[in-house]
């Protein structure tokens, strides 16, 4: 006889609370501590100058850029301002727009909003990221970059993304910031596009608390990008010319990253292997564990080695299976829910459907350098990534998991599926 489902009266597989996805900020420890200390005993906490600086960002930036494999990595103090940096650098501004996926972070349209440019957005697949056939539907003259967002962990099919633009010579901004450390054929994201850009907040997958990277093997991208997160300041950086006429080349922000966050960053980045794989180990289990179970198919990875891990993704087969399914396996205590809670799409981003300005005067929308991106958003003007979105379910799976905790899903997700798909 069947169990009983936990939403019917039955008894719940588990009632333990789940451990929340702060992949970096668990393993926090002894070594996180002494790095900070160590920058405030040299009372030298400002990246460029200082009592006794120890350059820990320059050499954080030089780690991690041999981490990804790029020859250039620069720090700044959050993800956010990373992108922003990144798509300045790009040339990204008045009249040019940037493609997008619909489902991504809100910074992403942040970053392209406040530099007065346009987001226009395409389809996703099941990788649940960029669909690259949906790219060349809205490319046009005014399309300056495409970002292709590593959502939930996992990466977006880049060889395909690149195969596209490559042919109509648009650079592409990955946004890494879900998914650092995640590889495509050996390649880790931020090495393939033109920049990559990535944040280091509290949830990622290494965390300085606040802080972001931007990764490209440009010199002149990287040049700007310096420019752009110094104030505008020229800096003298090695291998890279640099202007004689002013120490200012443009009106930067002050976006750096501060030594604190460069200490503690280059501990995170020496432990990001050993938390990917205890994340990739969960993920590998309940892969092979569930992925034939009837009525769901697999979120598409396109190289599964090199997923980072953090999520289980499935797809149901209907809108109202997913919903019901969900239902059933939350009450068994397994926290399953749609793509982060279904508010990083675009059709719940109530500031861009309503085209809410940056400024008093309606930019970017109003702005006449824009006059020919009429770009409307309405919730709905992509139904087949609606569609995707509505069937599809993650689970977080934290490195701290246990055996015995991944034993609970999969008892959990097979009761609920014999009774409601």
């Amino acid at each position: 006889m069947a169990e009983s489902l936990a939403i019917d009266g039955g008894t719940p597989i588990r009632t333990e609370n789940w451990p929340p996805l702060i992949p970096g900020g668990a393993v926090y420890g002894e070594e996180e501590k002494q790095a900070a200390i160590e920058v405030i005993e040299a009372r030298s906490p400002f990246r460029y100058y200082g009592i006794e600086s120890l350059g820990k960002v320059d050499r954080f930036e030089a780690a991690y850029a041999r981490y990804v494999g790029t020859r250039f990595a620069l720090a700044t103090h959050s993800g956010s301002t990373a992108l922003s940096v990144a798509l300045a650098a790009l040339d990204v501004g008045p009249g040019t727009e940037v493609i997008m996926p619909a489902f991504m972070w809100i910074a992403d349209v942040n970053a392209v909003v406040h530099l007065r440019a346009v987001p226009v957005l395409a389809d996703i697949d099941e990788t649940l990221n960029l669909d690259p056939r949906d790219i060349e539907r809205c490319i046009t003259p005014r399309t300056r970059v495409i970002i292709a967002v590593h959502m939930a962990g996992t990466a977006a099919d880049m060889p395909a993304i690149l195969e596209v633009v490559d042919r109509h010579g648009i650079p592409v901004l990955e946004d890494c910031s879900q998914a650092a450390g995640a590889r495509i054929g050996g390649r880790p994201v931020g090495s393939m596009g033109t920049a990559g850009a990535t944040s280091l907040q509290y949830n990622k997958n290494f965390t300085t608390g606040e802080g972001g990277m931007i990764t490209t093997d440009d010199d002149e991208v990287f040049r700007r990008a310096v420019c752009f997160h110094d104030t505008g300041f020229e800096r003298d950086l090695e291998g890279v010319s640099t202007g004689e006429d002013s120490a200012f080349e443009t009106f930067g922000m002050g976006v750096r990253m501060d030594e604190l966050r460069g200490a503690v960053g280059l501990v995170q980045l020496e432990k990001l292997p050993s938390i990917l794989q205890g994340m990739q180990r969960h993920q590998v289990r309940l892969r092979e564990t569930l992925g034939k179970t009837p009525g769901i198919q697999l979120r598409r990875i396109v190289d599964p080695e090199g997923d980072s891990g953090a999520y289980f993704s499935w797809i149901h087969d209907s809108a109202e299976a997913a919903a019901k399914f969900t239902a059933a396996i939350r009450a068994e205590g397994i926290p399953a829910g749609e793509p982060h809670g279904g508010i990083h799409q675009y059709r719940y981003m109530s500031n861009l459907l309503n085209k809410a300005p940056v400024t008093t005067a309606g930019c970017p929308w109003t702005c006449p350098f824009n006059a020919e991106s009429p770009m409307e958003y309405r919730a709905g003007m992509l139904p087949r990534s609606d569609d995707l979105l509505d069937r599809a379910r993650i689970l977080p799976l934290p490195a701290q998991l246990t055996d015995e905790d991944v034993d609970d899903v999969i008892r959990a997700f097979r009761k609920v599926a014999r009774a409601v798909l």
